[in-house]
């Protein structure tokens, strides 16, 4: 008969887990700084976004080049997300984030301080180096520290940075060109050289916590026994009957021995057994592809991306053209409708999830996380099928009164969807192998999202003669990949979480 005592943590371990002491740095200053960061990488996507015009005119560059900048950072991703993804089990994961946000922050002053098109495309580029670094290691390290009822909140405060950096780079960049304080070619470039220098004490800060051994994916004990200490927390707060938690995690082995069921593969979902110890980049790799669900959802995000790194590049320019506003008002427009649906959107979709995966997984963390997968992909599907036609009809229609209700209330079902995917990328996958799967997304939303859907945009607004609204309707309908994807994954997720509960009721008969 296994006693509680011998599987719950106690001493120091369990009051870190209670939140009684804080070795290192706390969970909610970690929330913070990471949050921060989002929120000023992509206040620097919103500045170049509203620049265009000004950077088109200085360097005499076509739509096509223009739209070139905006993918230029995905060469500099591309190279160093897989570097960073499998570094991340062998070096501390917060100098790797300092390291490469500090390529990011030079890259940025340089994009103020450059010359021509070719230095400006450079500079770009590295942008994508500290991009690399930053998203593929940020998510798992906030989600394996959030408190487990409120993960996916966590989760939504962190993506909901993305639309906000994105729409305060509009209205500050509006703002200030508005103001003439500075005239002339220079007035586009001093917002990049502030933002790049704006970053640098955070990675000072990160790179001085960098010595801080809590935050490791090479820790073995420790994401091994991660989630039987949050199930032991929770039946310790809410009262339950541990005993009965702590034993669905057990297994009896061969020799008699009592062994956590994801030591001995009992119950592993797809895509989640072959862990071990010093893994190669291509056994990585192969667990991290494995997964039907995993593919689904980032294809999905990636076809989503699409359509949002365009409107995000693009949109100003839309909102003057087809819609006649003035370039002041379009930008209050386009950053105002962006800010609300963006803020809305994400952090509705963070607590809808947290709300949809109460009671999930019957005291079992592994059947919690799949079981919260599979709500996370019910809720994508659903926000996937009705954003779908709003955002048609609002591209579509000749009225800035239909623009802003029906492309916002597309904006808002987009952007909750943030939360979900992200969170159920994190809990499909293994925690040593997060990071890559985290990459792998990022990668795809930029090589088959927003790297590509500007410059293809650029390409047919010139092959069109500039028809703003055909481009614009036709870039809509990109929408409907990610019903046609996740969809699927819904599908998949109930599959595994039937299959699982019927392994584990086996086991334990």
């Amino acid at each position: 008969q296994m006693r509680p005592s011998d599987t719950l943590p106690v001493g120091p371990d369990l009051c870190l887990r209670m939140g009684d002491t804080e070795p290192g740095m706390k969970p909610t200053t970690l929330l913070v700084i990471f949050a921060t960061i989002q929120f000023i990488t992509y206040l620097d996507r919103g500045i170049i976004s509203t620049y265009l015009g000004d950077i088109q005119d200085d360097y005499h560059l076509s739509s096509l080049q223009t739209g070139t900048l905006a993918g230029a950072y995905m060469v500099g991703y591309m190279a160093a997300s897989p570097i960073f993804a499998h570094l991340a089990t062998k070096y501390h994961p917060l100098f790797l984030i300092a390291l490469g946000l500090s390529v990011w922050s030079l890259a940025v002053v340089c994009t103020g301080f450059s010359i021509e098109f070719g230095t400006i495309l450079l500079a770009r580029t590295l942008t994508g180096v500290g991009e690399a670094s930053f998203a593929c290691l940020a998510p798992p390290l906030i989600d394996a520290r959030a408190p487990p009822p409120k993960k996916s909140l966590w989760m939504s405060i962190f993506y909901i940075n993305i639309p906000v950096g994105y729409a305060f780079g509009y209205l500050v960049a509006g703002q200030w060109e508005s103001s003439g304080t500075v005239s002339g070619s220079f007035a586009w470039r001093i917002p990049f050289i502030f933002t790049g220098i704006a970053l640098i004490p955070l990675i000072v800060y990160l790179f001085y916590k960098s010595n801080d051994p809590s935050f490791s994916y090479a820790n073995k004990e420790a994401h091994q026994n991660r989630d039987a200490k949050e199930a032991s927390r929770e039946s310790l707060l809410d009262g339950t009957d541990e005993s009965k938690s702590i034993n669905n995690d057990l297994v009896n082995t061969d020799d008699g021995s009592i062994t956590p069921i994801n030591e001995v593969g009992e119950f592993e979902t797809e895509g989640m057994d072959g862990i071990h110890e010093d893994m190669s980049f291509l056994e990585e790799l192969k667990i991290v592809c494995s997964s039907r669900i995993y593919l689904c959802i980032i294809l999905g995000y990636a076809a989503q991306t699409f359509v949002v790194g365009g409107f995000a590049y693009w949109g100003i320019k839309y909102v003057e053209e087809a819609l006649g506003l003035s370039e002041s008002s379009a930008t209050l427009t386009f950053g105002g409708l962006t800010v609300f649906t963006g803020v809305a959107g994400t952090g509705t979709g963070g607590l809808l999830l947290d709300y949809f995966r109460r009671g999930a997984g019957e005291g079992d963390p592994k059947l919690e996380k799949l079981v919260s997968t599979e709500r996370a992909c019910m809720l994508m599907s659903v926000c996937a099928i009705l954003s779908l036609p709003c955002v048609v009809l609002g591209m579509g229609l000749n009225s800035l009164y239909a623009f802003v209700p029906l492309v916002g209330l597309g904006e808002f079902l987009i952007f909750l969807c943030l939360s979900p995917i992200n969170s159920a990328i994190v809990w499909i996958t293994p925690y040593q192998v997060s990071p890559l799967a985290l990459a792998l997304s990022v990668l795809s939303n930029h090589l088959l999202g927003d790297a590509i859907s500007p410059i293809i945009i650029g390409a047919l607004l010139d092959s069109t003669g500039n028809q703003w609204r055909t481009v614009f309707v036709l870039l809509s309908f990109w929408l409907v990949w990610p019903i046609l994807l996740w969809l699927p994954a819904w599908k998949f997720s109930r599959n595994e979480v039937f299959r699982v509960r019927k392994e584990k009721n086996m086991a334990l008969c």
